[in-house]
């Protein structure tokens, strides 16, 4: 007999990309939600930030000093095994919250284990993007109609 660990839930962190800070009503975080509602019917388990409400400075280092948020944010990403990023869209391209956070990701490219492999390797990435002339609704998988 061969005693195994229980293999953890996975996690999922929701980066919320909404130009409005909190707590405004934001369908970006509304369909961040709803993503994550459904991985947690799978045994996700998840968390959301909206990138705006914390100051996450500029640039494509991990670190970019005094004030940054973005470290504490990387944290969270680290222990995540699924990383959402839900963005509204204005005028064909996404918020410029969400080119910030793909900046800070860019310092990711550098960051390697001993095996020169990227730490993020292995990491699942969903966008969920809200347009800007409609809104997140709630619908289950049965009212859903397909065009």
């Amino acid at each position: 007999m061969t005693d195994t660990a229980p293999t953890p839930p996975l996690r999922a962190l929701a980066l919320v990309c909404s130009l409005k800070p909190s707590p405004a009503p934001s369908s970006s975080e509304l369909l961040a939600r709803q993503v994550l509602d459904q991985l947690a019917q799978h045994g996700v388990t998840g968390d959301v930030v909206r990138v705006v409400d914390h100051d996450v400075k500029p640039g494509v280092e991990i670190d970019m000093g005094e004030g940054d948020a973005w470290p504490a944010i990387r944290e969270q990403l680290m222990a995540a095994d699924i990383l959402i990023v839900s963005t509204p869209t204005w005028v064909g391209h996404m918020s410029s919250v969400a080119q910030r956070v793909l900046e800070r990701l860019d310092g990711e490219l550098s960051e390697t284990d001993d095996s020169g492999r990227p730490l993020v390797a292995g990491k699942v990435a969903v966008t969920a993007v809200v347009g800007n002339e409609g809104t997140a609704r709630t619908r289950s998988p049965r009212t859903c109609s397909r065009a």
